[in-house]
Formats: C-alpha cells, structure tokens, sequence
C-alpha cells in the first residue's frame, strides 16, 4: 500500500526528472533512492518511469500515482495551513502569481491595501507572464486572463479586459477632433505590441491605414509607457488604458473581448482562511470600482 513517503518519491521525481535532484529535496543518497523506487515498483507490478534523452519521464502509471500525489500534498499543505492559523487566522503567507502586463495598473493597489489590513500577511508576489500550475505546490493564488477556469479552480472574475485604442490627450489634439479624423491621420505614429493579455499590431494597421509605426514591444506594459509619453497612438485593456493620467480613450473604437481577468485559487486552497479572505478582498475591492470594466 502507498504511504506518503512513497508518494513523496514519486512525486520529487516526476517534478525534478532527475534521481539525484530528487534525493537531494529529499535529502538522502541517489542509490538509497533508486532503492526506494525499485521497491515500490516491485510492490505495485508496474514502471513509473523511463528514461528518455537522459531525463527519466513518467509513464502512464507514474503519471497517474504523481497527480494523486499532488492533490494529497496540497490537502496536506491546507491542512497544515488551517492548524497553523487557528490561533491567528489572519497570518502566514500567501504565495501569488499575477501577469507582469496588468499588476502596476489594476492590480498594486489592492495588494497594498490587504497587507495594510491583514499585516501579518506575507504576500510572496510573482510576476511573471507564464501560466502558473498549481500542480507545482508552489503557488497559491493567480491573478489569470482567461474565460473558462477548471472546475478544479474557485474564485472570481474580476474585470473585463476589453480593449480601446488611447493616445495622449495632446498628441490626439494634434491629429484631429474625430475619431474619424485620427484613423485617417496621415503619418499619425503608432505603438504596436505582442503579448499574453493582448496583441495588436494587425487591428492597429488596418484602423490606421496611413499611420506610421514609432514602436514595437513585447510588452503591454512599455507599450503603455510610450502611450502614456505621447509617442504614440496603441490599443490597450480600458483596464490600463483608462488608469493612465493624460491619455484618452479615442471615441467609437472599442475592441470586443471573450477574455477577463480571474482571482483564482485552488478547491483545496478555499478553506484556508487567509487565501479564501484574499480573493474575497481582491473582488470586494474591484467591484463597483468605476475604472475596472466589469
């Protein structure tokens, strides 16, 4: 029968894909942990991995056995979480991911505001425009653009993220008083972008088809910097666009979107009461607040 410390072998391994990274998590020997493995193969009467390019890679069964493993480790963390707390229920850390392109504009007030309230609340922010897994163990919270989370997932949607084109409010006058006037602008300069959240560069060359392109980035947030300087015309989320002081929204071009903003965490994260109190917050916080589409 599986005990947690053969789920916890598995588990380091298939995360690692390496015995020696994984016995030094574990912290015991390689040979002792390739023992260990042999046994529990031996007793279950299957392979749990093989060795591909040098990198030992689950097979079905071990894959099986690892996301069993998973969703025990984090009952496990909860559980420790809950004991913990009982004593000081607003206490601990919670360990958040959130994109890179939204935190600054839609995101930081919030996060300042909660910790102010619950200040014996570590927040451990990752930025970053990866899809964070919980299935890592090491997240807790994710701040995710999307429209349908797994029924694994509870919390809530938060925002809106369509789209409008802005420029600096003296750069527009420049151009013209209509929007009709600005698309058709010659040599009008535009800020273009490929990101996560939203890209651009296509719909803003054909809204403004004698506008010049002055920049392209990688990033939604740079592109709205150099929006924000007057450098240029861009498309942009109404959630950051519309937080930015000296820049318009140009009237009548709006960009439908499927995709919103979520406050997610895990089911088996929900009971902990400091991660269920931070997404209780972040959506008390973002509701009815006129500069976040809803």
């Amino acid at each position: 029968m599986l005990d947690w410390s053969a789920l916890r072998i598995i588990l380091n391994i298939h995360r690692e894909g390496s015995m020696v990274n994984a016995a030094r998590i574990l912290k015991t020997s390689q040979p002792t942990l390739s023992r260990q493995l042999a046994k529990v193969e031996q007793e279950l009467g299957v392979k749990l991995f093989e060795r591909r390019q040098g990198k030992l890679v689950a097979t079905k069964a071990g894959l099986v056995v690892s996301q069993n493993a998973q969703r025990i480790e984090r009952q496990l963390r909860g559980l420790e979480d809950t004991l913990r707390s009982i004593d000081n229920e607003m206490s601990g850390l919670i360990r958040i991911s959130a994109p890179a392109q939204l935190l600054p504009y839609s995101l930081g007030d919030v996060l300042v505001e909660f910790q102010q309230t619950y200040p014996d609340i570590t927040l451990d922010v990752r930025v970053t425009d990866e899809m964070a897994d919980f299935t890592s163990g090491e997240i807790d919270v994710v701040f995710r653009a999307e429209e349908n989370p797994k029924p694994s997932l509870w919390g809530y949607r938060i925002a809106r993220l369509s789209t409008r084109f802005f420029g600096h409010e003296d750069l527009l006058a420049k151009y013209g008083d209509t929007s009709e006037s600005i698309t058709q602008a010659k040599l009008i300069p535009l800020v273009v972008h490929k990101g996560i959240v939203v890209s651009s560069e296509s719909e803003t060359l054909k809204l403004f088809p004698n506008g010049r392109i002055a920049m392209r980035t990688d990033s939604l947030e740079t592109s709205a910097t150099f929006i924000q300087h007057g450098l240029g015309v861009g498309r942009l989320p109404e959630i950051i666009g519309g937080n930015l002081s000296g820049v318009k929204a140009i009237d009548e071009m709006s960009s439908p979107t499927h995709r919103s903003l979520w406050v997610l965490t895990h089911q088996d994260l929900r009971d902990v009461n400091r991660i269920r109190r931070f997404v209780e917050f972040v959506n008390e916080k973002v509701v009815g607040d006129p500069t976040v589409p809803q």
